[in-house]
């Protein structure tokens, strides 16, 4: 599995969220090589503490910012991320299973793909529309 890199695709033109999906980006690239690795099953539980962390704090401040800035698809979108929430949970409850590392790897990977470059455009493009009807 490879993890995507920034392209500029992925703006959604508003600075301080760009700049967190640049980092998760880049987290989840250390997650990725470390869970595929080799080194004692791959699988990097630091390198899984960080991006979960920082994921959390990245949707907290994106769900303000799309509050704040009365996104209408707000509702459908906070939803996207409770379900990534319940889905990470149910993994990490699966702590036997030998391919854990591998299938947390790669359920973000292609969380965090789709989430940046599908989810995210769309209030990405509301707010360009927005920005262009002043």
């Amino acid at each position: 599995m490879l993890a995507f890199e920034w392209r500029e695709e992925c703006s959604v033109g508003i600075p301080e969220l760009d700049l967190q999906h640049r980092h998760l980006i880049e987290l989840l690239g250390e997650l990725v090589k470390r869970t595929f690795s080799g080194d004692r099953g791959g699988f990097a539980l630091t390198a899984l503490q960080e991006m979960n962390r920082y994921a959390e704090w990245h949707l907290l401040r994106e769900e303000l910012v799309l509050r704040v800035r009365a996104y209408p698809g707000y509702a459908e979108h906070k939803a996207e991320h409770d379900a990534y929430r319940a889905k990470l949970a149910a993994l990490l409850l699966q702590s036997g299973r030998s391919d854990l590392g591998t299938r947390i790897a790669n359920f973000l990977s292609e969380w965090w793909r789709f989430h940046i470059l599908v989810s995210d455009q769309r209030y990405a493009r509301f707010f360009r529309r927005k920005a262009e009807t002043r």
